[in-house]
């Protein structure tokens, strides 16, 4: 897969209304929910409560299922389960480890870990709009995660170093409200489509 163009798809409210369909070819990997609502060709998940919550979802996934808990009472039949370092600074580089504070963040990391040369992110906002942190539904929106977004998006500022050497890059496309992201080059999410 390497040098191929890959999405890697997180859950920010950007997000809301857009057609996944309108992408144009690559290998797509998305954060959670956004794996099977973005139609894509594997998913990741740091969650330990989405991974219990969304079992049967995860059994039924047509594509790659990637797991990072390092607590996992839980084995769900053909998904790969990762050795995960919650919080380390950067990406994991060696193979069979994942690291993040979030799926979006392991998402990226597994992109890395593929190989892709060449990689859009989309949804990470890291930021509230209209009251709903997320592009879909499922997440209890009265939880105030503003201080985790804020930490959770800082913790993406090690990456690009780490890329440079790799020839990988990293763009985040992103919606009119921008991201709390700043660690790559932006371009409107309208340039996608």
């Amino acid at each position: 897969m390497t040098g191929e163009h890959c999405y890697v798809i997180a859950s920010g409210p950007s997000l809301i209304g857009f057609d996944f369909d309108e992408l144009p070819d690559g290998y797509r990997i998305g954060a959670n929910r956004s794996g099977w609502l973005a139609e894509c060709d594997a998913l990741v998940t740091v969650d330990r409560n989405f991974h219990r919550r969304e079992q049967e979802r995860l059994e039924a996934f047509e594509g790659e299922v990637h797991v990072c808990i390092t607590d996992n009472a839980l084995h769900i039949p053909g998904v790969t389960y990762w050795e995960f370092e919650r919080n380390a600074p950067g990406l994991a580089l060696g193979q069979g480890r994942l690291t993040g504070s979030n799926s979006g963040f392991a998402a990226l990391n597994l992109a890395v870990q593929k190989g892709f040369t060449d990689i859009a992110l989309l949804g990470f906002d890291f930021k509230w709009d209209a009251g709903r942190s997320h592009f879909h539904e499922g997440y209890n929106q009265q939880f105030n995660v503003d201080s985790s977004l804020g930490r959770w998006a800082r913790a993406f500022d090690a990456v690009p170093g780490q890329l440079q050497d790799r020839g990988v890059t990293v763009t985040n496309f992103v919606g009119p409200m921008g991201s709390r992201v700043t660690a790559f080059p932006t371009a409107p999410l309208s340039d996608l489509l």
